[in-house]
């Protein structure tokens, strides 16, 4: 990396990406597109990427941008996922850094946002993944682990006395069931893509079960907002594969499928 481009501080992709689209609508596809311009387009990226159950993935990145939003250059929202504007002062910001980045950094960094911008968001995950498919009866074996543990979270929030919570991991958990029971995918990309994602959102799940242990009545005070943008990419992906119809209108009644 040259002189210049050390003047840049971490979070200067960030800005760059929403100033280029103007709206970014969740973390999955701001982190995705860093990633792709780290690995692709070899930008001089210093954050660090994990593989996780949505791909690559560095939760620094949407802290840095909610950071960013307190300092008045992004315009932060959650609308079902994590929403990010640019600002006035953040597009001025954003041409600082415009003037420092090298030539082929700005337009090797253009050609990923060009390429992939219209891309819906399971595919992204799937450009930036690189996982290798499992075998067809691994799926099936991994749908009834999955289910089982779904029901045993049903089971245990079904419990609690009913609350905005409560009601959304009722509703999601019973969504993602109903998913995998209709679920018979023979593009074996999206299969895997499907289940993962839908794997990764109870895993998730059981966590905040863990975590909570018998003091069940805390659910209501937790902040779901993380959650809700992983069941949102569940939501797309059952969407796009034409399993479910997404969930994604105002004031929906998820208690719909909750199984009784």
């Amino acid at each position: 990396m040259n002189e210049e481009s050390r003047r840049l501080p971490k979070y200067w992709p960030i800005l760059y990406v929403v100033y280029r689209l103007r709206r970014v609508e969740n973390s999955f596809d701001l982190q995705k597109y860093l990633y792709l311009a780290k690995e692709d387009g070899k930008a001089p990226i210093e954050y660090v990427f994990v593989d996780d159950y949505c791909g690559p993935r560095c939760a620094c990145i949407k802290q840095d941008a909610i950071s960013l939003g307190v300092r008045g250059y992004l315009k932060v929202s959650f609308e079902n996922s994590w929403v990010f504007e640019i600002t006035e002062a953040g597009a001025r910001l954003a041409k600082e850094y415009m003037s420092i980045l090298p030539a082929e950094v700005q337009n090797a960094f253009d050609r990923i946002i060009e390429e992939y911008s219209s891309l819906p968001v399971v595919k992204l995950r799937d450009y930036s993944g690189n996982r290798r498919a499992k075998p067809q009866a691994k799926y099936e074996e991994l749908k009834q682990q999955i289910m089982s543990e779904i029901s045993l979270l049903l089971h245990d929030f079904s419990s609690v006395e009913s609350n905005g919570n409560t009601l959304f991991l009722l509703g999601s958990l019973d969504y993602c069931m109903l998913v995998l029971k209709r679920e018979n995918l023979m593009d074996i990309l999206q299969k895997d893509n499907l289940i993962v994602l839908i794997n990764g959102y109870v895993k998730k799940v059981m966590l905040l079960r863990e975590l909570i242990g018998d003091n069940m009545e805390l659910v209501g005070a937790i902040c779901l907002n993380d959650y809700k943008e992983d069941f949102e990419l569940v939501q797309k992906a059952s969407e796009e594969y034409k399993i479910l119809p997404a969930l994604y209108e105002d004031g929906i009644d998820l208690s719909v499928f909750v199984e009784e």
